[in-house]
């Protein structure tokens, strides 16, 4: 599994990797942190919501490393999701 953004090669852990496929596949879309749990934990752990926005923000720091846009958009009481620079 590779990540790459401007020609470069991103280095994500797993659970990065798991949260940025996610959001990948459902671009645009406003996921809570409970969605993201669900969809990058198994759920047999148990993980405190919270967590996900520090691996919301190592995946953004990854993501912006090459000096890119922030891809990644925090909804404002509802979540986070991914965006893909199109206009409505």
């Amino acid at each position: 599994r590779r990540v790459t953004r401007a020609g470069g090669a991103l280095a994500l852990g797993p659970t990065e990797y798991r949260i940025l496929l996610h959001l990948m596949r459902n671009p645009r879309r406003v996921f809570s942190r409970a969605e993201i749990l669900a969809a990058a934990w198994d759920d047999r752990i148990h993980v405190e919501e919270r967590t996900v926005d520090v691996h919301i923000r190592r995946l953004r720091m990854a993501l912006n490393a090459t000096g890119g846009a922030d891809l990644i958009r925090t909804v404002r009481s509802s979540g986070y999701m991914l965006d893909d620079g199109k206009v409505d």
